[in-house]
């Protein structure tokens, strides 16, 4: 089931709310301004409910200067080093907003500050579609973007993207929420498995520039799994220069479908979330920079993780990475499961 739940005005439009709601007790909170997951409450292992999501106050609050909170991420997620590429011979300057590099799509035109259009589908699905016109960013191609977001009676939150350019481009779609899914503070305690033996491995400016890095047995490992909390305060040379963590896992995976790469339990609550993508890589991010952010409530360093599926960062610079280049007319078509459980 799903609910148009709020709605304000900004700057002549009208920005909405949308509730989706399992049978088995999840509900997610979508805002049309940036397609962001703005809540998403799952029972613990009592029965009640509990936000699982780190974000703004308000609904409003998101057109305010925020952390890319619950964001949708577009054209490309991640960095872009140097903030240029080059395609088909041809090199395209991006919008530098990050020491000197493209981040998340850049500062005029990324999809976390756009408008999206909604059309509920079905019984429990939201799609979201909008237009990037060419030229967008600095990033070629008119380029229609549909991300839908689904609420099944398994807890799962599906979110599946889709999109197609009118130009050869570069496209990395993802989503930038905080999970916190006990009640502490920080998410330290929170056990975490990524099923992953390699990083991609960065400069100072957290720029990857081809090269895979072996983690197993390392600090940086969560292969088996481990509280995020155990190494975060470790010399590890980059977990030092991140205040935490904040790289690009390659996953162990079979082949391109769906399939399960990460899980975060909170014993606490007995909340679990097993997560799920077609994509090659994720980026954990322990939210190394939040402290004194006020949102629903006062946050600190380390309140959340982020787990943003992905093709890899600075790909387009990098052959040795998945390619990241959508052809004119071919369809980009990724998804990631979040799956809520109690245990």
């Amino acid at each position: 089931m799903i609910k148009k739940t709020y709605s304000f005005e900004k700057d002549g439009f009208i920005n909405d709310v949308y509730t989706l709601y399992s049978a088995k007790g999840c509900e997610a909170d979508i805002l049309t301004y940036g397609g962001h997951l703005i809540a998403l409450r799952a029972p613990d292992k009592n029965g009640v409910l509990g936000d699982c999501i780190v974000g703004c106050k308000n609904p409003e609050d998101y057109y305010g200067e925020y952390p890319y909170f619950g964001a949708t991420i577009g054209r490309y997620g991640n960095r872009i080093g140097g903030a240029k590429f080059t395609l088909n011979g041809k090199e395209y300057v991006l919008e530098a907003n990050d020491k000197g590099n493209c981040l998340h799509g850049g500062i005029t035109a990324p999809f976390n500050r756009q408008l999206w259009d909604a059309e509920i589908v079905g019984d429990n699905s939201l799609r979201l579609s909008l237009v990037s016109p060419d030229g967008a960013g600095g990033f070629p191609g008119e380029l229609k973007v549909w991300v839908t977001y689904t609420l099944t009676d398994e807890n799962e939150l599906i979110i599946d993207y889709k999109a197609v350019s009118d130009q050869d481009t570069v496209c990395n779609l993802t989503n930038h929420s905080y999970f916190n899914i006990g009640s502490q503070d920080t998410v330290l305690s929170h056990e975490l498995m990524i099923n992953s033996k390699q990083i991609t491995p960065v400069d100072e400016e957290l720029i990857p520039h081809g090269e895979f890095m072996d983690i197993e047995g390392t600090e940086y490992s969560f292969l088996p799994a481990k509280t995020i909390g155990k190494d975060i305060a470790s010399n590890a040379k980059w977990i030092r220069h991140c205040n935490g963590y904040d790289f690009n896992y390659c996953l162990e995976k079979k082949g391109e479908g769906l399939e399960h790469f990460a899980y975060v339990y909170d014993k606490e609550s007995g909340r679990k979330m097993d997560c799920y993508t077609t994509l090659p890589g994720v980026q954990l991010y322990t939210a190394c920079s939040t402290g004194g952010f006020q949102g629903k409530k006062n946050y600190v360093n380390h309140c959340a993780l982020c787990l943003e599926t992905q093709r890899f960062p600075n790909s387009p610079n990098c052959p040795k990475y998945p390619k990241t280049t959508l052809k004119a007319g071919e369809e980009y078509h990724e998804v990631t499961v979040y799956k809520f459980s109690v245990q």
